[in-house]
């Protein structure tokens, strides 16, 4: 029975623990998904924006070093050695001004100061390195720059000595009459350090691409080796259609790199006339999804409801069933003879239960009972009556104990035993016989058996030396009344 309960316990705690989780982790990788996926195409358009802006602002710092008056003095150098030097040396100057100003980023990577047909006179960290270059057959918006005198960004494939896509500023340089003299090229390299700071605004992976190459990326390890193969693979189309419209982005698509899955976008990378780059901006849905791991503390809840219930329900029912053990091994003893025992049961919830049954052995047995005073009663009227249980036996006693009556327990006392518990026998089944019972199932071995297991009762009662029993007979009950020898 205690199995049972505790067993039964323990599925309803699983049960409900376990039918919580699934449902609340649902719901939440739900939400977290559709997050990502309703949110991936307004994250691209503002990354779109924000590289505008920085842009412009990068073009706007270029501009200011473009005007100043060191700047303007690499132009009034006497001859061509004292120009380069002036130009290494303010190349220098701005890529340190530069590198100060943008903490975290670092300098740019290429600072160099041109003439104005866009010929290299000296860049930063090599004086002549690139000297005497047409930078632009290379960078196709430097004519314009110097053409209009506009300061523009750009990006440049930049290809001397090493392949790189640098994120570039032009600003022409003019005398103090406004000519345009020549022209400031600034830039910063597209490297994965960018990619990741361009993502981390918008917890997003972002990704920089030309035709048939993955430049750069947010994504780290096995991952970013595997985006070639999703945009160039799996979603080449969108990949090339992005790039041949040379601005807008893509619908989002959903794709796998390595064991996660993306929502994605593909776009033109704004500012790029020169060069074909494209950008991808990721969302990672398993990653999204593994946020739903916190509902994981519903399964250690349940996991120490379980524990609670199965330490509670074993002692609760240790507690309720050892009594109903006793009980039961104490009324298998009673009906095994030992009509002296009573139980005792120390329970709040089942003392009453014994102190009742008790009393209906009392009955059983005609043994009286004290009251709280000590005043001897017997057992109840009604029970009295009852006849000798199935397979022979003495009845139970009748209420009351004649102990005043000196002449009747002489008498009773002086009767032989034999004859005494004969004539009790005969009396008490022509008594039932009388009443019309049957009493084809009282035996005298029986009857006499269980006459002295109540005299051996009665006897450690009341302390007395002997008690003797008489038939009485009250309309169509038939009584045993104990007497009380001294």
């Amino acid at each position: 029975m205690r199995t049972k309960i505790i067993a039964g316990n323990l599925f309803a705690v699983l049960v409900v623990g376990l039918v919580s989780y699934f449902v609340v982790s649902t719901q939440i990788q739900a939400t977290f998904l559709e997050e990502v996926d309703s949110q991936i195409a307004n994250d691209a358009q503002v990354f779109e924006r924000t590289w505008r802006l920085s842009g412009l602002e990068f073009v706007s710092e270029a501009t200011e070093q473009a005007t100043a008056s060191d700047t303007q003095d690499v132009f009034t150098a006497l001859d061509e050695s004292s120009q380069r030097d002036r130009a290494f040396r303010r190349a220098n100057a701005i890529a340190d001004w530069f590198g100060r100003r943008n903490r975290g980023v670092g300098p740019p990577e290429l600072v160099i100061i041109t003439d104005d047909r866009g010929i290299g006179i000296a860049r930063n960290q090599d004086r002549n390195r690139m000297h005497g270059e047409d930078l632009k057959r290379q960078l196709g918006t430097l004519d314009d720059a110097l053409d209009s005198g506009e300061a523009t960004v750009d990006v440049w494939s930049f290809s001397s000595g090493q392949d790189k896509l640098l994120q570039t500023a032009i600003a022409p340089i003019r005398d103090p009459e406004g000519a345009i003299r020549g022209a400031l090229i600034v830039g910063y390299d597209m490297s994965n350090g960018m990619a990741s700071r361009s993502g981390e605004l918008l917890s997003r992976d972002v990704v920089f691409f030309t035709d048939g190459t993955v430049y750069s990326s947010s994504l780290r390890g096995e991952l970013a080796d595997q985006l070639h193969a999703m945009l160039f693979d799996a979603q080449s189309a969108v990949t090339a259609a992005a790039l041949g419209d040379g601005g807008g982005s893509s619908d989002p698509f959903l794709s796998q790199v390595g064991e996660d899955e993306f929502v994605g976008v593909v776009g033109a990378l704004p500012f790029s006339p020169s060069t074909q780059v494209g950008y991808a901006m990721l969302g990672n849905r398993t990653e999204q999804a593994g946020k739903a791991s916190a509902v994981n503390a519903i399964l250690l809840m349940t996991g120490l409801g379980f524990l609670i219930v199965l330490i509670y329900g074993f002692l609760i029912g240790t507690s309720l069933l050892k009594p109903i053990e006793e009980m039961e091994e104490g009324v298998l003893a009673v009906i095994n003879g030992r009509t002296d025992l009573r139980l005792d049961i120390e329970s709040a919830e089942l003392g009453g239960l014994a102190y009742r049954i008790n009393q209906l052995l009392n009955v059983f047995t005609g043994t009286p009972e004290e009251d709280e005073e000590g005043r001897v009663s017997s057992p109840p009227e009604a029970w009295s009556d009852a006849g000798p249980p199935t397979g022979g036996g003495a009845a139970a006693p009748s209420a009351g104990a004649d102990e005043d009556d000196p002449e009747l327990a002489a008498k009773l006392a002086a009767e032989p035993e034999d004859a005494y518990y004969t004539r009790v026998y005969t009396e008490y089944v022509a008594a039932k016989e009388a009443a019309g019972e049957n009493v084809s199932n009282i035996t005298q071995d029986r009857f006499v058996q269980r006459l002295q297991a109540n005299e051996k009762s009665l006897i450690k009662k009341h302390g007395c030396r002997m008690v003797r029993f008489q038939v009485q007979v009250k309309g169509t009950q038939v009584n045993l009344r104990p007497v009380i020898i001294q």
